[in-house]
Formats: structure tokens, sequence, C-alpha cells
């Protein structure tokens, strides 16, 4: 969309006197936690109770640039910057700044807007280009929102093209409570669509993206990996109509972020999870296995780019399963390889891994996992001829430390280097 610069300054000043005291309607208030499961372990980001109401950070000394103006990510400051902008007029950030809040005081308002008009037309090219290191074709991907440092990011490698959004985005939220399941799945389409864009507005994700958007779809008794148990009569909960409603759901969101998103890579999330032991003939794999396969047979990946296995790190050095590890990484991409779209056509496979360990059954569940075993799973994917991967992490650290991802990526790069100079040598 073309537009003179008269006509923007003209616009902004239509919209500044009633963005400065305007609350928007329906504004939903958002939590940025994940689910955490005994059998997918995973880091949970730290609990913001104010929600978008949480106290804002100290104002920093910032200058801001066009690429900070460019929300959208279309390398210009433009008429869709401000679009992106407008529905945050107002909010505080819950975290060191969100991507609306230009000038990184803790608050998206009229001094953010100036800076995007002030800045319009003008070109924003990426803070630098990509580097070649051992770490190319990994994707950082944090829950809801980018990494800040994309010059570092770029330094090491490693893409910032992925965001992970959160059940609560499209509103499956609380299924452990009473009533939860029934109102998640009685949603209309125009609810949903309605709160995602109000939650992309929120974290700053652009309607015009054209990254990956994975869509983190789970809850108690929801999630894909318990699709099976609804099929298999040795369940308590055996019950194949309430499957296909789920189903339901889970293609209503789907389609629905298709339609706010229609640029974007879609993936889903635990598509699939494999089995601990990297074992397919357990029978809880075998269980698991059947459920993915009939979603696929409902339909469940038509609209998809991705199937995500989940392949976190889940065992540390001290582990009894811990020698299990490759094949449960091996397992992950087989069995996601075996699902495919109702024509045949196969899904591309996105794998998640992790930089900590997510096993409540492991006697280093949470902790930083090592780089040598990070590592070693990236040389299995490639040996699997998987050369594109996600590395998943909730914020900016990792989880329940103060050390930045940046340090360990920068850690694992070092590592991936060294071992091949020492193989060359």
């Amino acid at each position: 969309m073309k537009c003179s610069m008269t006509a923007m300054i003209a616009a902004g000043a239509i919209l500044l006197p009633a963005s400065a005291n305007t609350t928007f309607a329906a504004k939903p208030s958002f939590s940025n936690t994940k689910s955490v499961t005994k059998n997918n372990k995973r880091q949970s980001s730290k609990q913001n109770q104010a929600g978008i109401a949480s106290i804002a950070k100290p104002a920093q000394a910032y200058k801001p640039t066009a690429s900070d103006c460019d929300l959208s990510g279309n390398q210009v400051v433009d008429v869709d910057d401000i679009m992106a902008l407008l529905p945050a007029m107002g909010d505080k950030c819950n975290r060191d700044h969100c991507s609306t809040d230009i000038n990184r005081d803790g608050r998206t308002n009229v001094t953010d807007l100036m800076f995007v008009i002030a800045n319009f037309g003008s070109m924003a090219p990426s803070t630098s280009e990509m580097a070649e290191t051992a770490l190319n074709g990994a994707t950082l991907s944090l829950q809801n929102w980018y990494a800040k440092e994309q010059s570092t990011l770029n330094s090491l490698g490693v893409s910032n093209k992925s965001v992970c959004i959160s059940s609560y985005g499209l509103l499956v939220d609380g299924l452990s409570e009473e009533g939860a399941l029934e109102r998640c799945l009685n949603h209309t389409a125009e609810e949903v669509r309605d709160y995602l864009i109000t939650y992309a507005n929120h974290y700053g994700i652009a309607r015009n993206t054209t990254d990956i958007v994975i869509l983190d779809i789970e809850g108690y008794r929801f999630s894909p990996m318990f699709f099976g148990n609804y099929i298999d009569e040795s369940i308590s909960y055996y019950n194949p109509a309430m499957l296909d409603r789920i189903l339901d759901a889970y293609k209503l969101r789907i389609s629905v972020a298709r339609d706010v998103f229609p640029n974007a890579k879609l993936g889903l999330y635990d598509t699939i999870t494999p089995h601990g032991f990297g074992e397919a003939d357990l029978a809880p794999m075998i269980r698991r296995q059947r459920g993915y396969e009939y979603a696929a047979s409902y339909g469940l990946f038509e609209e998809l780019d991705y199937a995500c296995p989940v392949l976190y790190q889940v065992w540390g050095e001290t582990d009894y399963g811990f020698s299990r590890s490759d094949a449960v990484t091996r397992l992950g991409i087989e069995a996601t390889r075996s699902l495919t779209r109702m024509d045949g056509t196969p899904l591309e496979i996105m794998p998640m891994m992790s930089l900590t360990v997510f096993n409540g059954d492991s006697n280093h569940d949470r902790e930083p996992a090592r780089v040598q075993d990070v590592s070693r799973q990236i040389d299995v994917l490639e040996s699997l001829g998987v050369n594109e991967y996600i590395i998943w992490n909730g914020e900016e650290n990792i989880a329940d430390t103060d050390i930045p991802v940046y340090d360990q990526l920068q850690k694992l790069l070092d590592y991936r280097e060294n071992q091949a100079n020492s193989t060359q040598g």
C-alpha cells in the first residue's frame, strides 16, 4: 500500500488524540504460562499474574531505528506497521520490551506511534547478514514473541523467523477445570479469530508474516499425544465421539490461524511426541501413534505446512534412560514421517529441540542440557536427512536460570565447531 508522508502525518494527527486515551474493547489479559505434563515436561515461562496489566520495566535510554519500527517484518516502515501498533496502544509490557514498544520505555503509546510515523517510508534492513556456522539450519522459537537480539542470532547462524503461539491465544485454557472442555469445544471461529488477532497484536506478531508459526495447542487430555486414548477401550475415558469433537476444535483453530496468518508456514506442536525410551512397540507408543494416524485420516493436517515432533532433551548423563536418547530422536522422526494428509502427501518435518532437560522422571529435570548432548542430537537429525530444526525456549533465559539463551547457543556453536576442527585435524 502506498501513501505519502503528508498523508501519514495527517492520519497521525487524527489518530493521536483518540489513541492516547482509548482502551480497546474486549482486550484479553494474557498469561505467559505453558502447561507441563509428566510425559512432556517443558519450560514454563515465568507466570505474569497481571498479564497485560503488569508493571512496566523502568524506562531505558534507547534510540529507536527504522528496524524497530518495522513491525510487519517487510523491511520497510509502512501502513502495515501503524496498523500493527494501534491495537496495542496503552499496553504495558511484561518483558524487557514488547515489539510495539518502539522506544522500550515499558509501554506502547503515542510516542511509539510518532516514531513509526517519523520513520515512515524508511527501509529497515536486517541488522546483519546471517553468518555461515555449524548452527545453520537452527531457528530459535520463543513462546509468543520473537527474540530481540537479532544481530547476535545472525552472528551465531541461527534464524529468528519462528514464533510459538500458546494455547491461550487460541482459546484453549484451563481444561482441567469443570466445564472448560465444553467451552473450548463450543467456541466459534469468529470468537477464536478475534481473540487470536488481539493476542497477535499484543505480542507484535504481524498478520502478514512469512515466518514459521507453531500452534501450541495442548491441555489436560487434549494434547495430540492423548488422541489415541480416546479410541482405546482399555483407557478409562475411551470415547471416540469425543475425539471427533476435539479434532473438530483443532481443525477450527488451524483454519482460523491460516486465515489470520495467510502467508505463514503453520506447524502443529506435539506431532508427534515419541516415547521416552524410543521404542515403537511399547503399548503407550502404539496407542499414541494410532491417535496421530486417526487424526490424519480425519483431515487434521490439511492446512498445515509442518508436523512438529517434540524432541526435547528428556535424559541427562546419570539417568537410566540416557542411553536411549538417540533412539528417542530417531523414533520421533520416523513416526512423524508416517503421517500424511488425506491425499497421501507428506508434511514437512520441523522438529522441536530444547536446551533444557524436561522430564519429571529425570535426575536432571529442568537443568540446562549439556551442549554435547544437544550437538549429538543434531548429528542424529542430520543422519536422518533432517537439516532444519527449531530450538524452543520459553523466554530469553534458559529455564529457571539467569543464563541467556544466546550464551547457551554460543557454547553449542563452539562445541560443534571444535568437534568439526578435531575431525578435520
